[in-house]
């Protein structure tokens, strides 16, 4: 009798879960397709070290998310390929991002435009401005010639502003992240600003100095930033929100083994685990989004006449949209 019950038993599991798992199949979730998204970030840059991070560790696999990485030498070029739509997502300075948003908005063709919305924080600070060792005090860069990464980078607005706050003035060289360490080498111009790691490289290889930090500019400044295009996150929430988690991940994996995260950036970067040491000390991976810092930039943009389609008393309706506080807490 015991026999029977327990082979009624079986079939009775066999084929409530059978149904059950057929159910599952026929509706797809033993057959969901991994999803391809188009990432864009910026070449030789520590700031992104969350990307590399996520990617290493597999976290966009596990959550079905194929990432197709294209590099770029800065922010305003890979906004120029991000509004055209061709990108999901992005890791860059939150200017360019800002610019970009500012000036599609009133485009002819804006309607068609992706525009970026910052969904999380990638780092705080980061930037530093490197002389060569004829310069030993900010007085001294009166009248000198500092490169940047490029127009429209948060580099070049940090300048400005500390060419304003020391009442100095000198002239802006337009650049690469790639070119800037041959160029300081061979003595092209008298310094230069960008982002980790290349001023601990110049300093550690070609002498340099650090004469001042983006921190001293502008302490605890928003940089880097995740942005989503508007249209992606429309059409797909629920990407967007494994993505994200799995940025946050990565993010809690700096914070708190920075070891072998060091180990990622020395693995991808190509430098010295020394150099990539120093260069992590002066870069704040902070999750929460400065928004305070973003409002103050573009603030300053518009005193500036960068940004001209937003007037001072437009700043918080620009963030709403700019800012997705679904993400960004």
């Amino acid at each position: 009798m015991k026999t029977s019950i327990i082979v009624v038993a079986i079939v009775l599991i066999v084929v409530v879960g059978g149904g059950a798992l057929g159910t599952l199949y026929f509706t797809g979730y033993f057959n969901q397709q991994p999803v391809t998204v188009r990432v864009g970030y910026l070449n030789g840059d520590l700031h992104n070290l969350s990307l590399h991070v996520a990617v290493a560790e597999g976290y966009f696999n596990q959550s079905g998310i194929l990432v197709q990485l294209i590099g770029y030498p800065n922010g305003p070029t890979l906004m120029q390929s991000f509004v055209k739509g061709d990108l999901d997502f992005a890791y860059l300075g939150v200017v360019p991002a800002m610019t970009a948003r500012a000036n599609a908005l009133i485009a002819s063709n804006s309607s068609s435009l992706s525009l970026p919305v910052v969904i999380g924080s990638v780092n705080q600070e980061g930037s530093e401005i490197v002389v060569n060792q004829g310069i030993t005090s900010i007085s001294q860069l009166n009248g000198t010639t500092i490169a940047t990464p490029g127009v429209g980078t948060i580099q070049d607005l940090l300048l400005t502003l500390f060419e304003q706050e020391n009442d100095i003035n000198f002239t802006k060289v337009p650049s690469t992240n790639a070119q800037l360490i041959s160029q300081f080498k061979a003595g092209e111009f008298n310094g230069f600003m960008s982002w980790e790691p290349t001023p601990s490289v110049a300093v550690a290889q070609d002498n340099g100095t650090i004469i001042a930090t983006s921190h001293d500019i502008f302490p605890d400044h928003q940089c880097c930033v995740l942005v989503v295009s508007d249209k992606f996150l429309a059409s797909n929430p629920d990407v967007v929100s494994k993505f994200v988690a799995d940025h946050k991940e990565a993010m809690d994996l700096i914070n708190s083994n920075p070891a072998e995260v060091k180990a990622i950036a020395v693995n991808y970067t190509g430098f010295s685990a020394a150099i990539i040491n120093t260069a992590y000390s002066n870069i704040l991976f902070n999750e929460t989004v400065n928004v305070a810092s973003v409002k103050t930039f573009m603030q300053d943009e518009i005193a500036l006449g960068i940004i001209t389609t937003v007037n001072s008393t437009q700043v918080d309706a620009f963030m709403s949209g700019f800012i997705d506080s679904q993400y960004v807490h």
